[in-house]
């Protein structure tokens, strides 16, 4: 523990520290910096490494990078003193009250009157209900129900038999319940001893009623020493206690509400009575804090924090989770660096933006983990089970050590788990983990129902490429599985794959209808027996490429994994099948949601521009139906994309949309009427984006 530093010892007020910080200072291990305000400061990069911040207000303030080790956090002695004195006046009160009740009731068991004998059962009944159902149920809605119907009883049988008083008496009982919840973070024992002590001084002051004031007395601070345990036991029952008290506890505690702790230390830090919470202005940000060895955390106000999970808390704490149960936990942004996490199942567990640099997973479960940004640089994931967990690109899997994982949680119907390498006496040498993620990242899978037809298969694919500017060696494999074709295509890391596979959709779909408008298709499709044949007119290759024509049962796999990990399912080709006239409705229908008046006067509308570009598609006698149908599909994206023209996705579907009708209307002559339109109206259409 490094707390030397040059203003060790020294107390600094909060004024010195942001001037030396300001003159370029960063050293301020082992000040004493107690009761300072640096609520809107800006201290990244500090180093407070054993300092005292006992009631220190960092609200808002900007922290990032701070080195909080071995400091000492919560409340400084005066605060911790008027908390108590504050904290023995309620239980005073309280133990008045249950004096009182417990008085009053004894009291009526003792008259001799019959009426009076009758209030005073129905008073214990109640009180007893109401024990019961808080024991067993916490303070939930669920246990202020039984309450609420035990306090109507009461109201109904002393009212009716003129003693009104007793549901005064009952209702006192209940205070102590919340005092000592507020207690359990303070000094529950005083505040036990308070009330009883006053309570049994009240109880013995009322004739003949001592006996059994005195037992409820007991009964009941008994009563609250349960719930104080079960409170300090991390129950949920009594959850909603427990933030209360330690709301209570963190008054004039230092305070960290609304501050950006991103990347701070905290490591062997005190941390008892420490405000964790939203500020009125801010959300206060923990990501990737280091928790190691941080004590009290738990008698710490955590607000919404993840840290509220018990599991969340000790795993962070002590970076321990072998062989723990972690499924479905919320550990966004958390610091697992080097964390143990052999055999800890994982299972559907929020991992994003969380850091695992150099953690151990052996035999971990990370089955339908979310782990997008999620940095695995150096990780232990031999025998890991990664099935459907969520990746993408900004998923770091450098350098990561694994000689072999599962794709399957449990055998499927051939006892396979899915291993990858396959070969049971092959493991992954280094790099192979990431190559062989990276490259179902980077690349677009494609599911084609009921086969293909060679011709319109091929155009599609041609355009495909030349829209988004790649080289037909992009093609990797085509599998043919049953019925139905899988297509394999690498993109760029920055391709929107599902406006890929969508563009892949209408272009197939519009050539298909414009193939059926002239009588192409004669009769049913062709089902690809031979895949590199229909390849062959596509020029150069992939020397990747893969080609499998083997079947597969489609029963066995309806759905097939896109690379970043949704299922793909393109529906039956021949149900898509549209005629022109239907097109050219849609793409009207289309036209017609953008506004009438451009947003500037002096410039036309988007709207007045497409419906001319239409117009000029469907009057070309220079193209062919399945032209018109394709320029019209590129004219109903421009539409689409005029709804929200300074996104930068809608930007980039316009341009491709524009790309690809200028490449129509290259082949046609100057007098075409789409070779006119598109010299004279796409410039002032892509103006509008």
């Amino acid at each position: 523990m490094a707390e030397t530093g040059k203003y060790h010892g020294q107390r600094l007020k909060a004024k010195d520290v942001l001037r030396l910080y300001a003159a370029g200072e960063r050293d301020f291990r082992g000040t004493i910096l107690r009761g300072c305000n640096f609520r809107g400061a800006d201290l990244s990069g500090a180093d407070l490494s054993g300092a005292d911040i006992r009631s220190a207000r960092f609200v808002d303030a900007t922290l990032r990078g701070v080195k909080f080790c071995h400091v000492r956090a919560g409340l400084q002695r005066q605060w911790w003193v008027g908390q108590l004195i504050l904290v023995i006046v309620i239980a005073a009160i309280a133990g008045i009250l249950q004096g009182y009740a417990g008085a009053l009731i004894g009291f009526y068991f003792t008259t001799g009157d019959s009426t009076d004998l009758v209030a005073a059962i129905a008073g214990v009944i109640v009180i007893a209900v109401c024990f019961f159902a808080i024991a067993r149920q916490g303070f939930t809605l669920k246990a202020l129900g039984s309450v609420a119907f035990a306090a109507a009883f009461a109201v109904a049988v002393t009212i009716s038999i003129g003693i009104p008083d007793v549901v005064a008496a009952i209702a006192a009982d209940f205070i102590i319940v919340v005092v000592v919840a507020v207690a359990s973070t303070v000094a529950v024992a005083t505040v036990v001893v308070v009330v009883v002590a006053i309570a049994v001084v009240i109880a013995i002051a009322v004739p003949n009623a001592a006996a059994v004031a005195i037992t409820i007395t007991i009964a009941s601070s008994l009563f609250s020493i349960y719930i104080n345990l079960c409170i300090h036991r991390n129950k949920l029952r009594f959850e909603n206690l427990r933030v209360v008290g330690l709301a209570f506890a963190a008054l004039g505690g230092t305070n960290f509400s609304g501050a950006d702790l991103t990347e701070v230390s905290f490591t062997h830090s005190h941390l008892k009575s420490t405000n964790f919470a939203d500020s009125q202005q801010l959300a206060t940000v923990l990501t990737h804090i280091r928790w190691h060895h941080a004590q009290n955390l738990d008698r710490a106000r955590l607000g919404t924090a993840n840290l509220q999970d018990p599991r969340v808390r000790t795993l962070l704490t002590t970076l321990n989770g072998t062989d723990q149960d972690l499924s479905n936990a919320d550990l966004r942004g958390a610091n697992l660096a080097s964390a143990q996490l052999h055999n800890a199942n994982l299972k559907g567990a929020n991992l994003k933006g969380a850091t695992l640099q150099a953690a151990e997973l052996h035999n971990a479960n990370l089955t339908k983990t979310n782990c997008i940004s999620t940095d695995f640089t150096a990780a232990h994931l031999t025998g890991a089970t990664l099935e459907a967990w969520n990746i993408n690109s900004t998923t770091v899997l450098k350098d990561v050590d694994c000689q072999f994982v599962f794709l399957l949680e449990h055998p499927n119907a051939q006892g396979s788990r899915e291993r990858r390498p396959h070969n049971p006496d092959k493991t992954f040498q280094p790099g192979d983990f990431e190559k062989l993620f990276k490259e179902m990242l980077d690349t677009v899978q494609i599911l084609i129902r009921q086969g293909i037809h060679p011709q319109i298969f091929k155009e599609t694919v041609e355009q495909l490429m030349a829209r988004y500017d790649l080289s037909t060696d992009a093609i990797q494999g085509f599998e043919k599985k049953g019925e139905d074709v899988l297509l394999t295509v690498a993109v760029p890391p920055e391709t929107d794959k599902g406006q890929f596979e969508q563009d892949f959709d209408e272009l197939q779909a519009l050539k298909l209808a414009a193939a059926k408008t002239q009588g192409l298709l004669e009769g049913e499709r062709k089902r690809a027996d031979d895949l590199k044949a229909i390849m062959l007119g596509l020029g150069p290759m992939s020397p990747n490429l893969t080609v499998n024509t083997t079947a597969m049962n489609q029963s066995n796999n309806p759905n097939i994994t896109t690379g970043e990990g949704s299922f793909v399912n393109t529906g039956d080709m021949q149900g898509n099948l549209v005629n022109l006239g239907e097109i050219s409705g849609q793409v009207t229908n289309q036209i017609n949601q953008l506004p009438d008046a451009a947003s500037n006067p002096d410039q036309p509308s988007l709207k007045d521009l497409l419906t001319q570009l239409k117009a000029a598609v469907e009057t070309d006698s220079e193209l062919s139906d399945d032209e018109k149908a394709e320029a019209l599909s590129e004219v109903a994206k421009l539409a689409k994309a005029g709804g929200n023209p300074k996104e930068n996705a809608m930007q980039r579907m316009a341009k491709r949309a524009t790309t690809t009708l200028k490449s129509i209307a290259e082949s046609l002559t100057d007098a075409s009427k789409l070779a006119t339109a598109c010299k004279t109206l796409l410039p002032m259409i892509m103006g509008l984006f």
